[in-house]
């Protein structure tokens, strides 16, 4: 059964072009370190444009072939060790682009997948 990790925050104001720019080094340093991230099965990056207050709420979601490696991704990069410390200097996350105060972190799981529409 597939974890989804979601995570999602606002850009803090004023850094929205830093924020932006942040995101697609992110990104484009993980696809050119692949090896790294094995546990992952996908990785996706969304924002939201709706009316009210959550428009522009981004969102990170991280998919795991089951909650073992989800477990096991975790405990590997747990304080960031190794090459692990690289991947830190790139996650957007520390370096003071987002509005921590309004982050969110939901795990989500695959429910009746054989009823789906695929």
């Amino acid at each position: 059964m597939a974890i989804y990790e979601v995570e999602s925050w606002f850009p803090l104001q004023g850094k929205e072009a830093e924020h932006d720019a942040a995101m697609k080094d992110f990104l484009q340093w993980v696809n050119a370190h692949r090896s790294l991230f094995k546990e992952w099965k996908s990785l996706r990056y969304f924002i939201r444009e709706i009316a009210g207050s959550s428009s522009g709420r981004h969102f990170i979601v991280w998919e795991y072939d089951d909650l073992a490696s989800f477990e096991a991704y975790k405990k590997r990069r747990r304080d960031y060790p190794g090459p692990f410390a690289e991947y830190k200097l790139h996650d957007p996350y520390h370096l003071g682009v987002m509005d921590h105060r309004n982050m969110e972190l939901e795990i989500w799981y695959e429910d009746h997948r054989a009823l789906w529409l695929t």
